[in-house]
């Protein structure tokens, strides 16, 4: 079996989660298989725009409304999320694509290990389609670990001056935090932030998190050490800058969350809320991996996504946070990488790179 192209597919939900890991997805597929050909289908193609950098895009990106009749189907298809693949195009891939690979949410749960590269029968063709299943453990699907986004991470981290400039950060902090999350309150964290006399710079991220700090950008006299500074959208490229110029970042959903993993500075992750408290067994089994006998910030992660409150220890043991971090990040990197081992996966079915 060898494997000339690859087909990507998703669906926008809440705006830039889902088809953000997406297109991450097709372009470091496009790093790896240079000479293959990448295509990415999505539903709508704004939130795309959004989020590309300036530049020649090696990817195809094409909207599922416009979607040729006449199209050729690829050798692999990923289907992200299970989103639903166009009705006229899986005609034909049944008897004419190889593989069809359903990439599943991120889950640090340990049944996922044992449901990764299952096979699902789809009873027709010569298609065979498996699941695949993103996590932090060597027998699972891993994360899209972005080259780039080291490269940009230790250039920032030389050069801090020259980042400071380009985003306009002149005056001297003694924290810089990023905030991306749902609704919820941040009174807890200012009050922690002024208790510990720090002078604080606080970039809150997009418009969901901004309106959890509008009383706060009306009253930035009342807080003489901390400044709060609404930032505008930025393509990925640049957001990640900011994560990497930051001391701490909070950050939500997935695809933000596997760049504060791999970034190894010290976060705090507000996972998408289900209901009946769904995630929060989701957050447990990731804690459960990530500090299984820190009790202290297993505790922190769990107070900032059920309550407005726990900030304390975070800020005291940020030193000893970020040491953690950074080896954890470093098992990540040699460990779990999604398309070494999507790749693996794909070679040891008889494909070829």
């Amino acid at each position: 079996m060898k494997i000339e192209n690859i087909d990507v597919f998703c669906e926008v939900i809440d705006n830039y989660g889902d088809v953000g890991v997406a297109y991450r997805l097709a372009r470091e597929l496009k790093k790896f298989y240079r000479e293959k050909k990448i295509r990415l289908f999505v539903d709508k193609i704004e939130e795309i725009n959004l989020m590309k950098s300036h530049g020649t895009e090696e990817i195809e990106i094409i909207k599922f409304s416009n979607m040729d009749i006449n199209i050729k189907v690829a050798d692999l298809i990923i289907e992200c999320f299970g989103c639903d693949i166009p009705a006229d195009y899986m005609e034909k891939a049944y008897e004419n694509s190889k593989i069809l690979l359903n990439l599943e949410y991120f889950s640090a749960e340990n049944w996922i290990e044992d449901f990764h590269l299952q096979e699902s029968f789809l009873g027709r063709g010569r298609l065979r389609k498996f699941f695949f299943m993103p996590s932090i453990s060597e027998k699972s699907g891993g994360l899209i670990i972005d080259s780039d986004f080291i490269k940009r991470k230790d250039e920032v981290i030389k050069n801090r001056e020259k980042f400071f400039k380009k985003y306009g950060i002149e005056k001297k902090y003694d924290l810089i935090g990023s905030i991306f999350s749902y609704e919820k309150s941040f009174d807890k964290l200012v009050e922690t932030l002024e208790k510990t006399g720090k002078k604080v710079l606080l970039l809150i991220m997009s418009e969901k998190t901004q309106k959890n700090f509008i009383k706060y950008f009306d009253n930035t006299n009342k807080y003489d050490k901390i400044e709060f500074v609404k930032l505008p959208f930025y393509p990925y490229n640049e957001y990640e800058e900011i994560l990497s110029l930051c001391d701490f970042n909070f950050v939500r959903g997935e695809d933000s969350f596997a760049r504060a993993l791999l970034l190894g500075k010290p976060f705090l992750w507000h996972i998408y809320p289900q209901t009946e408290n769904t995630h929060m067994m989701k957050l447990e089994s990731f804690l459960d991996k990530y500090c299984k006998d820190w009790k202290e910030l297993k505790n922190t992660f769990i107070r900032y996504n059920l309550s407005d409150d726990g900030y304390e220890y975070f800020f005291e043991n940020l030193d000893k946070i970020s040491q953690h971090n950074e080896k954890y990040s470093r098992y990540l990197l040699e460990n779990c990488n999604l398309v070494d081992k999507l790749n693996n996966f794909i070679e040891n079915l008889g494909g070829s790179k």
